[in-house]
């Protein structure tokens, strides 16, 4: 009886799906994304920053709105800090300006981002500001997800599915509670895409040019979108009517963009500079002999005691490629390895902070539901959106997705991988999750395959066998965390 009931109301929901407009659709699912978001901020709302990459966003977020330009590590943050960096570093032997250090080692974007905030209110606030306007970004990529659903022919309901499953999505829902420049430039990322597809349909080469501003600006806060970019304009190039002329049009506006940012840093680097000049500490960090090809947080503090960007870049170039010389085969293992960080799944994070006792102890069983939240969403969404490409290869919108995801995934195999990487991807890919998961369910598996569903079906079991393996090897680590006095054991970032 009571599953009889479940099943009507189930159905009454799918039809009330049905009935709404589109656009009605979207804004109960931006709606719901946007509660859950702000819920969970409040919950953290009075909580400091944590991590290096957080003190430094806001260092240069702070010397920007204060008017004293792009600088970090002016002296008082330094004393804030010196009880974690005397740890590593003798402090009182480097020479730290009063208003900090000029740099071109992060980009800009995400600092200005969070400067425009901080303008608005009092330093008591900027936290607050930050995460409430964080949540409304990571909300956003829940109704986007539901509209690239639907430009892939979706129906209402698994449009959805697709934005609810974008919305309860476990570690974004955390994110806009840190200052992480992902909560700025993946939302930036999915509506460039979207931009760029609707330049087609609009004949217009304003249309192109908005979505090279916006893919200027998502360079601007991470500049490893760069191949994106020029496969973008590979793609626009086939498919846009202007063809030629409009892949000039997006590709001079992207770079353009980014071309007074660049010049600066070269001025400042006294060399020819892009929007950050931190791949050669990368490349330092991705190939050191001691290191697994993620980042090493030992390995990481080794070249911190050069203040001088310049010099830093230069030094840590000659000792990757000195490493790349000693061993390549290990470095050419390491571009596989690395392909396992990237599509691996997102428990890094947490094992940090539980092992560092910051959550306190927590109960195997509610251990063991954490790690499933965390392994299985990305799991699910990797192996069918992979296959929910194949099934709509024919549409120009997937082959803009794949050229993307391949434009931004790429590079990370060769310098430096972690699984939180991949969420650049996750709005983009899970729509072709939903997909995915519909086209196999219509797959006739008792009858003899198609050729295209037999080239499906060795893809979906070679994706599954990547995440399969990927899983695997962090396994020891999970275990190691699920036995009693787990949170104790102060695993370093």
């Amino acid at each position: 009886m009571n599953g009889s009931v479940c099943s009507t109301r189930l159905q009454r929901a799918f039809n009330f799906l049905d009935r709404l407009t589109f656009s009605k659709l979207l804004l109960i699912v931006f709606l719901f994304s946007l509660l859950l978001h702000i819920g969970m901020v409040l919950l953290f709302i009075d909580e400091p920053i944590a991590l290096d990459d957080m003190f430094q966003y806001d260092m240069l977020a702070r010397s920007i709105s204060q008017g004293n330009g792009y600088r970090w590590y002016a002296q008082a943050d330094v004393e804030t800090l010196r009880p974690y960096y005397s740890q590593f570093l003798d402090l009182d032997a480097l020479p730290f300006p009063k208003l900090g250090l000029p740099t071109t080692f992060r980009a800009p974007g995400y600092p200005a981002f969070l400067a425009l905030l901080y303008l608005l209110v009092p330093l008591s606030a900027h936290f607050i500001l930050a995460r409430l306007v964080q949540a409304l970004l990571a909300a956003a990529l829940a109704p986007l997800a539901a509209f690239l659903g639907m430009k892939i022919g979706l129906s209402r309901r698994n449009c959805f599915l697709a934005g609810t499953a974008m919305s309860l999505y476990p570690i974004l829902l955390f994110y806009p509670i840190g200052l992480i420049s992902e909560n700025l430039y993946i939302p930036l990322g999915v509506v460039t895409v979207i931009t760029l597809y609707y330049s087609i349909s609009k004949r217009s080469l304003s249309w192109v040019a908005l979505a090279g501003c916006l893919c200027g600006l998502t360079l601007l806060s991470r500049s490893i979108f760069a191949i994106s970019a020029l496969l973008a304009g590979l793609w626009l190039w086939c498919h846009h009517p202007a063809r030629l002329k409009a892949a000039a049009v997006f590709l001079l506006v992207t770079f353009g963009l980014c071309l007074p940012w660049s010049i600066r840093n070269s001025l400042q680097m006294k060399k020819p500079s892009f929007v950050e000049n931190s791949l050669g500490y990368n490349l330092f960090i991705g190939y050191h002999p001691q290191g697994d090809g993620g980042f090493v947080s030992k390995i990481a503090i080794l070249p911190m005691n050069i203040l001088d960007d310049s010099l830093r870049d230069n030094y840590c170039f000659r000792q990757a490629i000195s490493f790349i010389r000693a061993d390549p085969v290990e470095a050419m293992r390491r571009v596989f390895v690395r392909l396992g960080k990237f599509v691996g799944p997102e428990v890094r994070e947490f094992d940090y902070f539980y092992s560092n006792d910051l959550l306190g102890p927590i109960s195997l069983p509610a251990l063991i539901c954490i790690y499933l939240l965390l392994v299985i969403p990305w799991g699910a969404i990797f192996i069918l959106g992979v296959f929910g490409l194949w099934q709509t290869r024919h549409s120009s919108l997937t082959r803009l997705v794949v050229f993307f995801c391949l434009g931004y995934g790429l590079p990370h195999l060769f310098i430096i991988a972690e699984p939180r990487f991949h969420l650049a991807a996750l709005p983009l890919l899970l729509p072709f999750a939903v997909s995915g998961g519909k086209s196999a369910r219509l797959i006739p598996w008792h009858n003899r395959f198609k050729k295209e569903d037999l080239i499906g079906l060795i893809l979906l079991t070679l994706t599954a066998g990547i995440y399969l393996f990927c899983l695997i090897t962090t396994l020891p680590v999970i275990l190691t965390i699920l036995q009693s006095g787990g949170n104790v054991l102060h695993f370093s970032y």
